[in-house]
């Protein structure tokens, strides 16, 4: 009676641990993926003024800070007429990565 108990024991610990632990269709299923989106512009270096061709907005500084819409102020729209560099970043507002898009692209022009 004993001997029936121990193993009445491990059998039940053995679906408990069954249960527990995932199986390899389980495990997959509760993976997550962090992907970070590419957002393209076209930024234009001599004015600091980005276009976003996908929702339409423009970004350009007003003062100290940065102001977005779907139409420049009249004194910078002949900024964007050319001289545009394509750039790719994974920031839904361009602005976060200014440094990072002055010193790699500031001196590019669109034919480079």
């Amino acid at each position: 009676m004993k001997v029936f108990r121990t193993l009445l024991k491990a059998a039940a610990l053995a679906v408990v641990v069954t249960l527990a632990v995932p199986t390899g269709a389980q495990a997959d299923e509760t993976k997550v993926t962090v992907s970070k989106t590419k957002h393209k512009y076209v930024y234009y270096g001599d004015h600091d003024i980005y276009f976003a061709p996908t929702t339409k907005t423009y970004y350009w500084r007003s003062g100290d800070t940065w102001t977005s819409g779907t139409t420049l102020p009249t004194e910078y729209t002949t900024y964007v007429k050319t001289g545009g560099v394509n750039i790719e970043l994974d920031v839904e507002r361009p602005y976060e990565r200014h440094d990072y898009v002055v010193a790699t692209y500031k001196t590019k022009k669109s034919d480079d």
